[in-house]
């Protein structure tokens, strides 16, 4: 209103000006009638409940971001609520519905999808539920889809609606499609989810079915019955869609049931769908010469079904003279705002950006002692940001202590990806109370990777409940490793189709590492093609793991140049033999690995390997330890054993064999028959030093041989007492080599092993 005094104050007669004003004001308006009555909340410095999270406004569905969600109870008497206190960008309009009621394994999938253009969101800390609820509007597309995956013909014989429920319409947010970019952003971070919106908007389609929910009895549509659409059909390995209109005129929250009659191989199936759709938009037009008007949704967006027009429906381009903005929602609802509502972080100190261009100048010119330098003068000096990547330099090189030093200067100055990679940390050092701590506070502070750490901490833990409730709830906003995790945990529980479901969700999204387990699946189906299709495409994406396993099927099948290849090619993210990893499990465990920074995939590790395997069977033996001190470095077993035996029996260097001897000893899991082969293969070592074998008598080396052979069995007997007697023969072979060969050395050890002998009675 002021907006437009002045404008007419002015005499100012374009549409323009005024079109921007009732725009904001619209939004302003909208987001007023969320919290009618409430005053601004002063600070707190432990708030009961997070504040709502708009930093993200690519967050359409509107779920909490906080693992501290509160539990609002929601009674059905209670006053209907306008929703709207959130305005989010629609990046993802077309939305799956499970499908429920097929318990067995029938010969065809029915997929249902919502696709709307405006959806009220209740938060789970609205509602009480463990997920947000998505309440689409009006005439949108319920999709559904049958396809035949049996050798039968499929058909969808008719549909049943029922409303269920119609409850007063709670909502703590809206979100809108955008059909193109808007005439004005107010805040630049808004800029990309804006984009995204707009790359994701597709038209509606005509319906095939118009559900009508306001009439009783509930409607029928049936092969018989009112609609030529039924009955549809899927012809074997085929698919047919059914495009329904769910039309209601009830501003309530419409709870509503969609159950199908399908008939296949002389069998019947009756599906249902649980579905939730509104009339009311909660968005008003506003003009600088009328008093504000309800929006319906047919005209905000013309392609949502309208019964009253059904052949009616403008084009695109007609709407397009809609003034659109897009702007953040205050905390309290009551207006617009130009920043983000969270907490910025600490105010850089001066000098700060200036120091942090030169390390990563610096760091790009391979000079990270001086990057190092200038990232720390920075931090001390109060940078948020210098110290966040003063400890990813600390991290890459291997300084967990380091990293997580400088993480905690980052978290205190506010940088949220720190809580997570704090979390992270923790993980790697077995601290899970430490690990959930952190994840925690990443979540409050809206970072959903952090809920994906949270879910592994808590499947660890044994809640697996939770774990999958976390893991849905981030896959739904497309987090990296969520849906990836999820399906590891339905693959382990014995819902394959679940899980299948899922790889191919993710895979289908960019992830890798699903990628890589839908090839393990193909090739364990004896789908061979299959697996060659999904480790190519995870080897293409850069994927080490995706172009190991590929080059091992192309190996098997006589094609090793092609192999050879790939695994140089994912052995060459090693990069040099002295770099520091952070070592991680394959196998099983990928789907919940803990890498950070610039940690080695298990396919860069095992190409490196099987590379250093391949030159050894070819003589080429400066190769095979080249590649093979590679994947030692990362604490690879077989690797390290391997070069053991080329120093020892090619190259004749005991020292580096004993070099490597006792980093095996220092690799965490070794399995106890690999440590009780090398203590075995040491003391034959020293047996034949000593002039009872092929070597030149030298007690020194007897004794440095013997001593290796005396620490692994210590290690061995400090989890096996069966163990014992062959450490004390070690050592007392040990103190007999040591007085023979004079060496100072040798005597010292000799003392230290046999202290720590009887320091154990």
């Amino acid at each position: 209103m002021a907006g437009g005094a002045v404008l007419a104050a002015t005499d100012v007669r374009t549409w323009l000006p005024y079109a921007a004003v009732a725009a904001v004001s619209a939004l302003s308006g909208l987001t007023a009638l969320a919290r009618p009555g409430r005053s601004r909340p002063g600070p707190a410095a432990e708030p009961a409940g997070p504040p709502p999270e708009f930093r993200d406004a690519t967050a359409e569905d509107g779920r909490n971001t906080s693992a501290r969600t509160s539990r609002t109870e929601s009674r059905a008497d209670a006053t209907p609520v306008a929703p709207g206190r959130s305005v989010y960008e629609m990046t993802r309009p077309v939305r799956p519905v499970p499908v429920q009621g097929l318990a067995d394994d029938p010969p065809f999938t029915v997929r249902a999808a919502v696709h709307s253009h405006v959806a009220h969101i209740a938060s789970p800390g609205l509602l009480g539920t463990p997920e947000a609820v998505h309440i689409p509007l009006t005439g949108h597309n319920l999709l559904l889809t049958l396809t035949a995956t049996g050798p039968d013909e499929v058909v969808l014989r008719s549909l049943r609606a029922e409303v269920t429920d119609r409850p007063p319409l709670r909502a703590d947010g809206v979100a809108l499609a955008r059909p193109r970019m808007p005439d004005l952003v107010m805040s630049a971070d808004l800029l990309e989810s804006a984009q995204r919106a707009v790359r994701a908007y597709r038209r509606l389609r005509s319906p095939d079915v118009a559900v009508l929910l306001d009439h009783s009895p509930a409607p029928v549509l049936a092969e018989a019955g009112a609609d030529t659409a039924l009955p549809l059909t899927a012809a074997p390995g085929a698919s047919a869609t059914l495009t329904c209109a769910p039309v209601t005129d009830d501003g309530r929250w419409v709870r509503w049931r969609l159950t199908a009659e399908i008939a296949c191989a002389g069998r019947v199936w009756r599906p249902w769908w649980d579905l939730a759709v509104t009339a009311t938009t909660g968005l008003a037009r506003f003009s600088p010469d009328a008093a504000p008007t309800p929006a319906p949704v047919h005209a905000l967006y013309p392609d949502h079904y309208n019964p009253r027009a059904p052949e009616g429906q403008r084009t695109p381009s007609e709407t397009d003279r809609t003034f659109q903005v897009v702007a953040h929602t205050s905390r309290d609802g009551r207006g617009v705002l130009e920043m983000p509502s969270r907490p910025e972080p600490g105010p850089e100190p001066p000098g700060a950006a200036e120091a942090i261009r030169r390390a990563d100048a610096l760091t790009r010119a391979g000079d990270l002692t001086g990057a190092a330098e200038a990232y720390r003068s920075a931090a001390e000096a109060g940078s948020g940001q210098a110290a966040y990547l003063l400890a990813g330099l600390a991290r890459n090189q291997g300084d967990l202590d380091g990293a997580a030093h400088w993480y905690e200067r980052a978290a205190a100055r506010r940088v949220p990806a720190a809580y997570n990679n704090l979390g992270v940390l923790a993980m790697l050092r077995g601290d899970l109370d430490g690990a959930e701590r952190w994840y925690r506070r990443g979540m409050d502070a809206g970072d959903w990777a952090a809920a994906v750490g949270l879910g592994v901490v808590r499947e660890k833990r044994g809640d697996e409940a939770q774990a999958e409730e976390l893991w849905r709830l981030a896959g739904k906003r497309d987090v990296p490793n969520a849906d990836q995790n999820l399906a590891v945990l339905y693959e382990r529980q014995g819902r394959h189709r679940e899980a299948g479901e899922l790889f191919t969700r993710a895979a289908g999204a960019g992830d890798v590492q699903a990628a890589v387990r839908l090839g393990f699946r193909c090739h364990e189906a004896g789908d061979r093609d299959g697996a060659e299709r999904w480790w190519r495409t995870a080897a293409d994406a850069g994927s080490a793991d995706g172009a190991f396993y590929l080059g091992l099927l192309l190996v098997s099948e006589g094609r090793a140049e092609d192999g050879e290849r790939l695994w140089e090619r994912a052995a060459a993210h090693l990069g040099t033999p002295g770099r520091a990893v952070a070592r991680t499990p394959p196998g099983p465990e990928a789907g919940t690995t803990y890498r950070i920074g610039a940690a080695a995939e298990p396919g860069e590790v095992y190409a490196a390997y099987e590379l250093g395997l391949l030159h050894w069977e070819r003589d080429d033996h400066d190769a095979a330890l080249a590649w093979w001190t590679l994947a030692a470095g990362t604490g690879h077993v077989d690797s390290v054993f391997g070069l053991c035996q080329l120093y020892l029996n090619v190259r004749g260097d005991l020292a580096e064999c004993l070099r490597w001897g006792y980093f095996a000893l220092d690799i965490e899991g070794v399995p106890a028959d690999r440590v009780a082969a090398l203590a075995a293969g040491m003391r034959e070592v020293a047996e034949q030093f000593a002039g009872a074998g092929a070597y030149e008598s030298d007690p020194g080396a007897a004794a440095e041989a013997c001593s290796l052979a005396a620490e692994a069995y210590r290690r061995l007997t400090a989890h096996d007492s069966a163990h014992r007697p062959a450490w004390e023969e070690a050592v007392r072979r040990l103190v007999a080599l040591a007085e023979s060969s004079g060496s100072p050395r040798a005597r010292q050890q000799a003392a230290s092993a046999a202290a720590r002998l009887r320091a154990t009675g």
